[in-house]
């Protein structure tokens, strides 16, 4: 499940939104360098997904349990690992414009100073999706 939230910086205190998660159909993976956000759909992975899909042992989420129990049924492909996974998706989407990488560990970066730490804004949005 993926949340969108309102952070105030700690080391400037800059008020921003970040973005954390995914959903029921796509990551959101960050620059590790700059901390902006690169979303990218299960349709888009294609083969990778799939191929990930096929080597669980359970549906990926709730919604979409029919679709993942028929490509672990019936896709022809060998599984990869979650690994694996990771490693191909994140090559799939490809270094930012500022020379970074998107990855699933790179933590949001607050847009005026680049510092990851932040704090929950009492009066910031939060808003849970997928």
């Amino acid at each position: 499940m993926g949340c969108i939230r309102g952070v105030i910086c700690k080391g400037c205190g800059t008020k921003y939104e970040i973005r954390i998660g995914g959903g029921f159909t796509n990551h959101d993976l960050h620059c590790d360098k700059c901390g902006k956000l690169k979303s990218v759909s299960f349709g888009e992975l294609g083969e990778i997904h799939l191929r990930f899909l096929k080597g669980l042992k359970i549906p990926y989420c709730v919604a979409t349990m029919g679709y993942d129990k028929y490509v672990q049924e019936h896709y022809p492909r060998e599984p990869i690992t979650e690994n694996e996974y990771n490693r191909l998706t994140e090559e799939f989407v490809g270094k930012c414009e500022c020379g970074g990488n998107f990855t699933f560990d790179a933590k949001p970066r607050c847009p005026n100073c680049r510092s990851v730490e932040s704090e929950e804004d009492p009066n910031g949005k939060f808003i849970l999706y997928d």
